[in-house]
């Protein structure tokens, strides 16, 4: 077996039943060009799924191992649909996942996703539980410390939106919901002395007990990507504002909202240029003291999470995809992005750059599905991303 094959073969190992060599080559054998591919075993072998397993080196909370099960349910008219002319969009795709990092950080998660009543509706759905040391270069109404914090975050999350398609039309609308309940402490006693007296005083306040910050959001969202998992032409545009207050159960009120533009333009017959456009930002009163997780970061690859926060955050990245053959690709990418308080300092800010480079295999062609890994590098870090699915 070639090396590219016995590649993706060893990550469906831990998925497969006990396999003879008639089922791997009925069920992860593509008849059509004789490559690894896991669509009819995704489709056809009940409680089949996708694993991903995972090499954590995020620099935020260092390194670690993850695994990840990916289910994709079809209806039964779905099951027996070919898909010469294009990929297929499963009704409904499940995740579970698991990881741990050598900080002791640990998360474990459940996810959905539906598409139903053929893509008029769409649904996401996570609920996640874990412990996260994680370390914070500015607190909310702080600012910048003179040196970081290692902050340890327990307790669970959930996370769902419902959107609806305007007939005839790429254009959803829809409402989105956020929960989380997490008690925030000192990783250790040493770390108060890193702290200036401003921040001691927001300790007294944010740390050391349980928070619960609960927000109900409007979106709108246009999509002409030709397939969510690996796009190559289309546009994705998403616009959201979310309120949290005292009325549906938060303990802290403020308001987030997120603008995300994905453009993807195909240049040829085997390049591909994809945009990111990125803006993020909290509102709240001056006398709001927000959890030091709530201010959105920058979020590139090869960036530490939580290292350059702010109430406004801008991103742009770029990516240019060469497409060896149907099955294989190779990219580069680079990105920028800015934190500061307001609309106004971001052009002050420092740029934060970051640069890489990846691999893709399309392990379910039924789904246009890939897989691979980035390596990505910054001025503080450098890290190495398993990617399932889209790359933003």
């Amino acid at each position: 077996m070639a090396p590219k094959r016995f590649l993706f073969a060893m990550l469906l190992a831990a998925a497969a039943p006990p396999a003879t060599a008639s089922f791997f080559q009925d069920y992860l054998v593509d008849p059509g060009d004789g490559m690894l591919d896991a669509s009819r075993y995704l489709s056809e072998v009940p409680m089949g799924f996708l694993p991903v397993p995972t090499i954590i080196s995020e620099p935020a909370v260092g390194y670690g191992l993850g695994i990840g099960a990916l289910f994709f349910h079809e209806s039964e008219e779905q099951r027996n649909q070919r898909t010469d002319a294009g990929v297929l969009l499963p009704e409904n795709i499940s995740v579970a996942g698991l990881g741990a990092t050598e900080n002791g950080t640990w998360v474990a998660a459940l996810g959905h996703m539906g598409f139903w009543r053929e893509d008029s509706l769409r649904y996401r759905g996570l609920v996640a539980y874990g412990s996260v040391f994680l370390e914070f270069y500015s607190l909310p109404g702080v600012g910048e410390l003179p040196s970081p914090v290692e902050l340890k975050m327990d307790g669970p999350f959930v996370f769902q939106d419902l959107k609806w398609r305007i007939p005839g039309s790429s254009v959803f609308i829809g409402a989105r919901q956020l929960y989380g309940s997490i008690e925030t402490r000192l990783a250790s006693s040493d770390e108060t002395a890193l702290l200036t007296p401003q921040a001691s005083e927001y300790a007294v306040d944010a740390f050391n007990n349980s928070t619960t910050t609960s927000g109900i959001g409007a979106l709108v969202e246009f999509d002409s990507r030709d397939n969510p998992f690996n796009p190559q032409t289309g546009y994705y545009y998403f616009v959201n504002y979310t309120v949290f207050d005292g009325s549906i159960g938060s303990d802290v009120d403020y308001q987030s909202f997120e603008i995300t533009g994905l453009n993807y333009w195909p240049l040829g017959d085997r390049f591909n240029f994809g945009l990111r456009l990125e803006v993020d930002g909290v509102n709240s009163d001056e006398e709001a003291r927000l959890p030091p997780y709530v201010p959105p970061y920058i979020k590139l690859r090869g960036v530490p999470a939580s290292r350059y926060q702010g109430n406004r955050v801008a991103v742009a990245e770029i990516q240019l995809d060469y497409r060896i053959d149907e099955r294989w690709k190779v990219g580069v990418f680079t990105g920028t992005g800015r934190a500061a308080d307001s609309f106004s300092a971001l052009s002050d800010a420092e740029a934060i750059n970051s640069y890489g480079a990846g691999f893709r295999y399309l392990i379910a062609r039924r789904y246009g599905f890939a897989m691979g890994l980035d390596v990505a590098r910054s001025k503080v870090d450098t890290a190495v991303y398993i990617q399932a699915g889209s790359n933003w």
